[in-house]
């Protein structure tokens, strides 16, 4: 019974020495992610000239009663190397200041830019209305109540 421990515990050491000297340092900044993040997601794709990315949309919750959301949207640009790099970010602050929950969202994204559709909820009484959100570069968007 010991041997076997030995050699599994060995072999666990061996793996996470082995991931340690690849120098792979994306676990260590996973697991600095903070908890008030509780959704990511890939919105769509962007292009402007040579460059292209994706829309990253990140919804933060405070805890606490009422719960309240903040959106984040970023530009994820795609180097040469294949690597992904934060661009741009932006807060839809008009959202924050409303105090509301987001229950649920879709997107879209075509060659004008991207489109967020967030189902939200009033933590006070319960009431729940859908926004829209046209994004066409990090200083111009609209956000407001969904017209359908």
């Amino acid at each position: 019974m010991y041997r076997k421990y030995a050699l599994i515990t060995g072999f666990s050491v061996g793996v996470g020495l082995a991931g340690s000297a690849l120098g792979d340092d994306l676990p260590d900044a996973v697991a600095t992610i903070p908890g008030s993040i509780e959704d990511v997601r890939i919105g769509g794709s962007w292009e402007n000239g040579a460059r292209s990315g994706a829309y990253r949309i990140v919804v933060t919750r405070s805890g606490g009663d009422p719960t309240i959301a903040r959106l984040f949207i970023q530009w994820l640009a795609y180097a040469e190397n294949g690597e992904s790099v934060v661009d741009k970010s932006i807060e839809i602050t008009e959202l924050a200041d409303l105090g509301l929950d987001i229950i649920d969202y879709i997107s879209e994204s075509d060659s004008d830019g991207l489109s967020v559709y967030i189902e939200t909820i009033n933590p006070t009484d319960g009431f729940d209305e859908t926004y829209e959100l046209h994004l066409f570069s990090p200083t111009d968007y609209r956000f407001g109540p969904a017209s359908n």
